[in-house]
């Protein structure tokens, strides 16, 4: 019976251990990831210590966020808005998902009009997928000032 006993305690031990390791590795690995991206940025209301999120407006208006992953999640994301016009907060934005192991993945959300558009984009500003190209194209300008402002800001390109 006392082989038992220690064999389960092992087994409880083991998974403590395991769980302790993968929690403090995601913490760390997040906190370095992240961590970078918030200098000169003030801590959003909205934030919690497992998942901080900051703010900042510079000069000419356009925000900047950064939302850190989810609780064990590696997916968090960078974003940089226009300035917003009138009483309506709601502007074009691009969305950055910094890859785990470095590099990024783009989305911006564009209003034309009454029609909101959401599309995935390369670095350089094209659309991903071939049916949103024309999107991509009219909308060209807004997307590479976003684009310079988030590399202004992080340095992602």
């Amino acid at each position: 019976m006392k082989t038992g006993k220690k064999s389960a305690l092992r087994i409880v031990l083991c998974i403590a251990v395991i769980f302790l390791l993968l929690n403090a590795g995601w913490y760390g690995w997040r906190t370095v990831r992240y961590g970078a991206f918030t200098k000169g940025m003030e801590q959003n209301d909205l934030g919690t210590w497992i998942v901080p999120r900051y703010l900042h407006t510079d000069a000419d208006g356009y925000d900047y966020s950064v939302k850190y992953p989810d609780y064990l999640s590696v997916t968090g994301n960078l974003s940089v808005g226009l300035p917003a016009e009138d009483d309506n907060p709601f502007t074009d934005f691009l969305v950055i998902w910094p890859k785990v192991f470095g590099g990024y993945e783009y989305g911006i959300s564009l209003t034309e009009g009454e029609t909101n558009y959401q599309i995935y984009i390369h670095a350089d500003g094209s659309a991903v997928d071939p049916r949103q190209r024309e999107i991509a194209e009219r909308n060209k300008e807004t997307i590479e000032d976003l684009l310079q402002k988030a590399d202004a800001m992080w340095d992602i390109r």
